[in-house]
């Protein structure tokens, strides 16, 4: 009796083991938010029926559209085969509406601007082709605000432009003095370290690893180029006023693959 107590103990040992390290969730279950899972021995995460990323510490990122509604299931499965399954139901979040009067080059593009914005948006297109190699999560170092300011631009707010409504703001605005330094707000490589685009001024787009990406707007000058790593806390430009822009700011945008995410959300997450 004793040697078969003994031998179920080895037996149930690992699986106690996993189950005793647990899995843990960093960030809010909501719209247009990130979650962060880790846990030891993850070897395969699911949201639905898409496969993501987890990495050697078994650390994995997913998230929610600024739109998302209703109830997700997410899988997460070990190295031994276990499974465990997670019932995630989103509530319902209200978003402000935001009327701007501004010149109206700024609301409709002149014509002969309409090629260079076209070629803009295919370079943009092929450097976010490349987001989701990185299996790695790069983002394990935290978050930063990315620069010093009030927040003069909300994420999801629905912008009204002269009288005209349009695309919900993808972003956070940071006011701030130009010149002012622009910090990436953690580690990854550059996917595109633009010049004088039409909307988007000097920017630069960075990967963070499983599909997440930041991207920061309207730089007076830019400090790194097309594929560089940065670390958090790097000097990536300085604020500015440049693209469609009326002042001195930064657009602070954050993406999950085609995922519409609030950036001030990231700075709520605490390994």
């Amino acid at each position: 009796m004793k040697t078969l107590i003994k031998i179920l103990s080895l037996l149930l040992f690992p699986l106690l083991t996993i189950s005793a390290q647990g899995l843990k969730f960093y960030g809010e279950f909501k719209p247009g938010s990130i979650v962060i899972g880790s846990g030891t021995n993850v070897t395969e995460a699911w949201l639905g029926s898409d496969q993501l990323q987890v990495d050697g510490s078994g650390t994995f990122v997913f998230g929610f559209d600024r739109d998302a509604s209703g109830t997700h299931s997410l899988k997460v499965v070990y190295s031994n085969g276990k499974e465990e399954i997670k019932k995630i139901k989103l509530p319902k979040r209200e978003y402000q509406i935001q009327k701007l009067k501004i010149a109206d080059k700024y609301v409709t593009p002149p014509k002969e601007e309409l090629d260079r914005i076209e070629i803009e948006s295919q370079k943009m297109k092929e450097a976010r082709s490349k987001v989701g190699k990185v299996d790695t999560a790069l983002f394990r170092s935290g978050f930063i605000k990315p620069a010093e300011g009030r927040i003069s631009g909300l994420f999801g707010s629905q912008r009204i432009l002269n009288g005209v409504p349009k695309n919900p703001h993808n972003g956070i605005d940071i006011a701030a003095d130009e010149g002012d330094p622009v910090y990436a707000a953690t580690d990854g490589f550059v996917r595109i370290a633009g010049s004088n685009f039409y909307y988007n001024g000097n920017f630069v787009l960075v990967d963070h690893g499983q599909g997440l990406t930041s991207v920061y707007l309207h730089m007076s000058k830019l400090n790194v180029k097309t594929g560089d790593f940065v670390k958090k806390g790097d000097k990536i430009g300085e604020v500015g006023s440049t693209g469609r822009s009326t002042s001195a700011h930064l657009h602070w945008g954050v993406q999950w693959y085609g995922k519409r995410i609030d950036p001030m959300s990231l700075l709520g997450i605490k390994f």
